[in-house]
């Protein structure tokens, strides 16, 4: 900003954490700071909105410059979009203030609303600039992230969040996975054409995330007719209430034009251990899930050990 109006000088740099503390201050000392905690900065980031205050120094002792300082709030956004904090900026703009009164000393009224409007200038191009980033870095962060069809997750970000969970042992014990697949997908594509098929994908999105807890648990598209819901520390009792929800809500039909069709889901339930890795945990609820099919579709299968040998089962009667 200094670079671009010749008048202004960026005099206090600080940044704030989520909670509102101060993590880092830059300052040449003209402005004083008595706390680490900023009201404004917390304010600033839980609502995204920018702020900013001028400060304007009346003194009228002679040949003494005036100062005139922008406060400025603005969130602080990672280059993947992401959302750490909030920046205070401290722009004085005093030069710039006093060679406004010079040349409008004579009409005073004009002064005022003239010199509010030239002051918010910077600060309000310094605000645009970084609004306009942050949206261009979110529609980039969407794309990679979320599956464009459904909008929940995609296959590559919940991998990624299935790492993060199995990190450490305790992070991993108490997670529950839904492996969900859509019955007769292909033979809905098939009858009713791709776009119907389409208007299903997002209606059963649409029904998973209705079935969450919060917003901590997880919905993503695995792949084709395949999701995924990741249930955070939570209970037997609990998981079953979810894919319980998950199940009531099939119920209800989706709606094409003027078809109706109330969808069919198998459902594979595993509720992991301290042991339980990421491949361990997919493998066994997708175990249920082909369960489920075999015992006739429309239900819900928990993984239990004995599922272990369908494979083996099923590849035997192949061979012979």
């Amino acid at each position: 900003m200094a670079d671009s109006f010749a008048m202004i000088d960026t005099i206090h740099f600080e940044l704030f954490d989520a909670e509102g503390h101060r993590t880092f201050l830059s300052t040449d000392g003209r402005v004083e700071e008595n706390t680490s905690f900023s009201q404004t900065a917390l304010e600033t980031f839980q609502t995204g909105v920018p702020q900013f205050f001028l400060h304007h120094d009346d003194t009228e002792e002679e040949n003494e410059q005036h100062e005139a300082i922008i406060e400025s709030y603005v969130p602080a956004v990672t280059p993947d979009g992401r959302l750490l904090g909030t920046i205070e900026v401290y722009v004085d703009v005093g030069p710039l203030n006093d060679a406004l009164e010079d040349a409008f000393q004579q009409i005073s009224w004009v002064l005022i609303i003239g010199t509010t409007v030239l002051l918010a200038i910077p600060a309000s191009a310094y605000v645009y600039r970084t609004n306009q980033l942050r949206k261009k870095d979110q529609r980039l962060l969407d794309l990679t992230r979320y599956d464009q069809l459904t909008g929940v997750f995609n296959r590559n970000s919940i991998s990624e969040i299935l790492k993060e969970k199995f990190a450490t042992p305790a992070s991993s014990a108490g997670l529950g996975v839904l492996f969900v697949d859509v019955d007769f997908f292909k033979q809905v594509n098939d009858q009713f054409g791709h776009v119907c098929g389409d208007r299903l994908l997002k209606h059963i999105a649409g029904i998973l995330q209705a079935s969450t807890r919060n917003k901590d648990d997880i919905v993503g598209r695995f792949g084709g007719d395949e999701f995924v819901v990741i249930a955070s520390n939570i209970s037997q009792e609990n998981f079953r209430k979810l894919y319980g929800r998950v199940m009531e809500g099939a119920k209800a039909p989706c709606v094409y034009e003027d078809k109706s069709y109330v969808p069919s889901l198998s459902v594979g339930a595993y509720l992991t251990t301290d042991q339980d890795t990421e491949k361990t945990a997919i493998h066994r609820a997708d175990l249920a899930v082909y369960a489920a099919k075999r015992r006739g579709r429309g239900q819900v299968v928990e993984y239990t050990t004995d599922l272990e040998d369908l494979f083996a089962q099923d590849d035997g009667r192949q061979s012979a």
